[in-house]
């Protein structure tokens, strides 16, 4: 500890000072200037009166603690007037609490951002230490670099150690919610995340290619990050030229893709492709492909209504299942007495349509059109079955 010299008083300082002492009441307020300062006390030379000793747990804590200089003019509040050492006991713990929330309020209030250090992980989020208080900020509300993401059947001990990877890290966060009687804090990360993707979106413009990594897959499609602080989405009818069935079959979190913008949506969502990226199979075989023509394709799929049948460029057709035999079959099941699934079978072109639908059948070509004049099967798309069809599903 630093020695403190201080000038000989006088008579008149000692009996000022012992009048001013008798002046001062347990739980006053005064101000005194720091002349001392370590990490386990401070001493304060209060004016006209003496030293004070703020020490241990009534120093705060160390954040207050930090921002405190010698020569600082500060407040505490009276604990004692006269301790074991001759000073007066001070705590700084009232006016630094008041302080340091006033300060969350006026950062709330603003929309300012603060950095946080992740103290803890629980199930439902983190501990974390920010401008000097503990706060909360809960797993929903990590930007979508730090999103934990759930895959297929992960349990929650494998989540929480994801989420505990963060601890010790600083993040830049919002505050969204205080409350000082209970001294609680809400925090985002998302909040700052949005903040600057809505300052990004400018710089993004439909029918611009962006390198990606997939965040989260679902039976809908999957999201994409393309920046560090925006996403998108890609349908499952934007994945493939091809029909993608389960896209977490074919898509894991993690991996790395190109996509094109498609979409803006004025409330900054982006929609995206992968699809439009990649040559579209479609146009080459349309060159050749006419009524009548061979097509070796496999049984990709067997439904009520048919067979829907994929070639080697992931090019797809439905065999209706009317096209299946020239006596009507009994019921859908008898499908599977004729194909299987993942078998490989040769079919004839029956229609190449203008809006790229192809339709097989196993007929002969003649007999196939004349059926197909004679039946609703005609207007039947794979994609999309008649509601007779779905009927039937």
């Amino acid at each position: 500890m630093s020695e403190i010299i201080m000038s000989q008083p006088t008579m008149s300082d000692l009996i000022n000072k012992v009048s001013s002492i008798s002046e001062l009441e347990i739980g006053q307020k005064v101000s005194g200037k720091i002349i001392f300062l370590a990490k386990n006390e401070a001493i304060l030379d209060i004016e006209n009166v003496g030293l004070g000793i703020v020490r241990g747990k009534e120093l705060y804590n160390e954040e207050y603690l930090s921002h405190l200089k010698i020569g600082e003019v500060v407040e505490a509040v009276v604990l004692d007037l006269d301790n074991e050492r001759g000073m007066i006991e001070l705590s700084f713990r009232a006016i630094g609490k008041d302080k340091i929330w006033a300060e969350i309020k006026e950062i709330y209030e603003q929309q300012k951002t603060v950095e946080g250090k992740i103290k803890d992980a629980n199930r439902g989020g983190f501990l974390v230490r920010v401008h000097g208080v503990d706060g909360f900020l809960p797993a929903s509300l990590l930007s979508p670099a730090h999103a934990i993401k759930q895959v297929g059947s992960t349990e929650e001990t494998s989540l929480i150690n994801q989420m505990r990877k963060y601890i010790g890290q600083t993040f830049f966060l919002k505050i969204i919610n205080i409350n000082p009687d209970n001294e609680t804090v809400i925090l985002s990360e998302k909040a700052v995340s949005d903040e600057i993707a809505q300052s990004k979106i400018n710089e993004y413009k439909v029918g611009q290619i962006v390198d990606g990594i997939i965040v989260g897959v679902a039976d809908f499609g999957i999201f994409i990050r393309f920046d560090e602080h925006l996403e998108g989405l890609i349908h499952i009818s934007e994945l493939a030229w091809k029909k993608v069935e389960d896209p977490s079959k074919e898509y894991k979190v993690g991996s790395k893709v190109k996509a094109k913008i498609i979409e803006i949506e004025s409330n900054g969502r982006f929609n995206l492709s992968i699809k439009q990226t990649l040559p579209n199979p479609w146009i080459d075989f349309a060159k050749t492909a006419k009524p009548g023509g061979r097509f070796v394709g496999k049984v990709a799929k067997i439904v009520n209504y048919g067979a829907i049948i994929v070639n080697d460029q992931d090019i797809q057709g439905l065999c209706h299942i009317t096209q299946m035999s020239k006596e009507p079959l009994p019921s859908p099941a008898a499908i599977h007495d004729i194909m299987k699934v993942g078998q490989e079978m040769e079919f004839t072109i029956l229609e190449v349509s203008e809006d790229e639908k192809l339709y097989l059948t196993l007929l002969d070509i003649q007999e196939a059109q004349k059926l197909q004049q004679n039946t609703e099967s005609k207007v039947l798309d794979f994609r999309k079955p008649s509601l007779e069809a779905k009927e039937n599903t």
